[in-house]
């Protein structure tokens, strides 16, 4: 299983996010043993997609691209600065999960796999490095509602604007694996298309109204800590070198696409709107 955070750059990335039916889907297989969540969920899930695009950067290749270890070191770092700022527990690298995502990052289509995996996934296009891909999928915590607090209300749960990020830091996904490829133009991808697979997937929604949030409630904590303070960066980068790891650190006993330059954001039934520099699309269909 896999984990990692780190200083993002100012450029941006497509990023995209993907939620499957169930989480009774196939987990990975080698290295790493990812075991599916013990409790059953009962409720109807959706497929939920979300994914960012930047301009191409035009500056040699990041190390971030062209290094696996900086590669996976990095995502680890930036992705469990994340959870470990949001009580979520540290998640390890998984290789199935970046054999996948690396197969699918070198077709450059600009689209979700819908795999039959069931992963969630994240694209990203044109950020100058992974960090800044991740740190576009995390500054979306600002646009999300937690809920609670002196005025009440219910939590934001799933939006193209925040999907990201509550995959990102959704307490039950249990690893991570990405992958990257330099597309250059190839199918109108410009630069390095970025692919990130998460198991178990987060964004599940319940059957009803009443309780389709509920698993957000459960899964998308509000933030807890500020800062790297009491990061540990071991901990959060188990698997980096291919060592198989168990994510068990970081989290404590329970109680956006934000982008500058010129983008636009798109959602199914919901068309496009400026929005930064990128393109972030989310697409929510029901099962």
């Amino acid at each position: 299983m896999p984990t990692h955070p780190t200083t993002s750059l100012p450029l941006l990335l497509p990023l995209l996010l993907l939620t499957t039916p169930t989480l009774a889907s196939p987990q990975p297989q080698e290295p790493s043993t990812i075991t599916a969540p013990t409790t059953t969920i009962t409720a109807l899930t959706e497929t939920q997609t979300t994914y960012i695009a930047a301009a191409s950067a035009t500056t040699p290749a990041s190390p971030q691209y062209t290094s696996p270890l900086t590669l996976r070191t990095s995502i680890l770092n930036s992705t469990n600065l994340y959870r470990y700022q949001h009580n979520a527990s540290y998640i390890p690298w998984n290789n199935s999960l970046a054999s996948y995502a690396e197969d699918y990052a070198a077709k450059c289509i600009w689209a979700h796999s819908y795999g039959p995996q069931g992963y969630g996934e994240n694209l990203a296009r044109g950020y100058e490095d992974v960090t800044g891909a991740v740190d576009a999928w995390g500054d979306e915590r600002g646009l999300y509602d937690f809920g609670g607090g002196s005025g009440g209300g219910d939590v934001t749960g799933f939006t193209e604007e925040t999907g990201h990020f509550t995959q990102l830091v959704w307490k039950e996904t249990q690893s991570v694996g990405c992958g990257v490829f330099a597309c250059n133009g190839q199918n109108d991808v410009g630069g390095y298309m970025l692919v990130c697979e998460y198991w178990p997937p987060g964004n599940i929604q319940g059957v009803n109204s009443k309780d389709k949030n509920v698993y957000f409630e459960e899964n998308v904590q509000r933030q807890v800590r500020e800062g790297d303070g009491g990061f540990d960066t071991f901990s959060a980068t188990v698997g980096a070198t291919g060592v198989t790891g168990t994510a068990t650190a970081g989290a404590v006993p329970s109680s956006s696409s934000s982008e500058s330059g010129a983008g636009r954001i798109r959602g199914v039934g919901v068309g496009w709107r400026q929005c930064g520099l990128g393109i972030l699309v989310a697409v929510l269909a029901c099962v």
